[in-house]
């Protein structure tokens, strides 16, 4: 299944996404859009799934970017 998912930042001045994608998207999920990180709030299907296509959209905040690990050697 291909997921076609539109990303849609509120009030931030990111234009959002369109990305397809192999994995449904799930709330509390951090996705990565350009250089902003965000944690997604909302899914909704926007139309029934079409032969091997999903259509979806969500809805997401920004967040601090994570911190990269480090190991030692």
């Amino acid at each position: 299944m291909i997921y076609k998912v539109s990303y849609v930042v509120p009030d931030h001045a990111h234009p959002g996404a369109i990305i397809n994608q192999t994995t449904m998207p799930y709330v509390g999920e951090k996705v990565r859009l350009g250089d902003l990180w965000c944690e997604i709030v909302e899914t909704k299907d926007l139309l029934p799934p079409h032969g091997d296509f999903a259509y979806i959209h969500v809805t997401c905040r920004p967040i601090p970017a994570p911190k990269t690990e480090t190991t030692s050697s």
